[in-house]
């Protein structure tokens, strides 16, 4: 890489590139997933950096320690000290200090406030961030943000499911949501995070653009892995312990595994989002998982007494319906089912 590009990279960081400049940096991140990488962890040199303490902040190593990894090219030292760009890439990171040594006043003499969105069972909601970016919130859902959102940082804890459409920015701070043990990074995206803490499945469909999902992503792992998604593409992953139970139940799950990538049509996409459209759309779910989703929809409980009827897969649509009574009376047309609904409670028994 050559000394030009990483001075425009850290001024895109720190804000200080033209427009031509910023052009360029876009270009080059997008030319390869390689510079794309190299770009996601050079500004999380600077924004994780934010976030240690304050007490234990030495300015000259973490300097020199970003300096050298970064900026620092690979010619003399008394070459270095006479070029005038060189001199810019050292202006350069000390501006990214210095924002870190005012945002650690701040952090250290301002209490961190948030602001948290809570959608009950049988509702969803839509909520405009301060950025412009629009959240669509599934049933049972919440998502939590600081009010220095917009700011300093653009990041969602998510719990639950939503639906989010990314607005840019010209202040070069990457949309994250946070959702358990994994982080979605947006690269100008329209995408769907799910993520229910009883649920055995983690989910990301991306629906526009790409993004990055960053965790642990199998329980034996013992190191953060990143998997990018670009456009109608869905990651899916499974705790592995519960896979084992799963599938020693003998249950039509052949095909789940701890992280699977799958490539959908224009025509599944509503799988994915269609919640926040009113719909519910199931594609050889199993009739517990369906149940997962029918309780928070309608805010009611669903006992299963058989669990043969657990592993049952179904596939079909529902639009509009307010009453769940209805949904019931589908899926009997296709499933061997009786249900009896008392109150909020309902009970679904294996007909044969």
């Amino acid at each position: 890489m050559n000394e030009d590009i990483k001075i425009s990279i850290v001024k895109y960081i720190t804000g200080q590139a033209s427009e031509a400049e910023c052009f360029e940096v876009k270009e080059w991140i997008k030319s390869s997933r390689e510079n794309e990488v190299y770009y996601i962890q050079l500004y999380e040199t600077w924004h994780n950096s934010l976030y240690i303490n304050k007490d234990s902040l030495d300015v000259d190593k973490a300097f020199d320690t970003f300096y050298r990894k970064n900026i620092e090219p690979e010619v003399p030292v008394y070459r270095r000290l006479t070029s005038g760009r060189h001199w810019f890439g050292i202006a350069a990171s000390l501006v990214l200090l210095c924002m870190a040594g005012i945002y650690y006043y701040k952090k250290n003499n301002t209490a961190e406030q948030w602001l948290t969105v809570k959608v009950a069972k049988g509702a969803t909601k839509k909520v405009i961030l301060p950025d412009g970016s629009s959240v669509w919130i599934n049933s049972g859902s919440n998502i939590r943000y600081s009010k220095a959102f917009g700011i300093d940082n653009r990041t969602v804890f998510l719990t639950g499911e939503a639906y989010f459409d990314i607005a840019p920015t010209s202040k070069n701070i990457p949309f994250l949501v946070k959702a358990g043990q994994f982080t979605i990074r947006d690269v100008g995206t329209v995408f769907n995070v799910k993520a229910y803490p009883d649920e055995k499945i983690f989910e990301t469909a991306v629906v526009e653009g790409k993004v990055s999902v960053e965790g642990v992503l199998t329980e034996s792992a013992d190191y953060q892995s990143k998997v990018f998604l670009d456009a109608k593409q869905v990651l899916k992953i499974s705790r592995q312990a519960e896979v084992r139970e799963v599938k020693s139940k003998s249950l039509k799950n052949e095909s789940l595994e701890p992280v699977k990538v799958v490539q959908i049509e224009e025509s599944q996409l509503s799988e994915y989002s269609g919640w926040k459209d009113n719909l519910l759309v199931f594609e050889n779910d199993s009739f517990e998982e369906i149940a997962k989703v029918l309780e928070r929809r309608y805010n009611v409980e669903i006992f299963i007494n058989d669990e043969n009827l657990k592993g049952y897969h179904y596939t079909g649509t529902f639009r509009n319906l307010s009453n769940i009574n209805t949904v019931f009376k589908v899926i009997k047309k296709t499933t061997p089912i009786n249900y009896a609904i008392n109150g909020n409670a309902i009970t679904v028994k294996n007909m044969n």
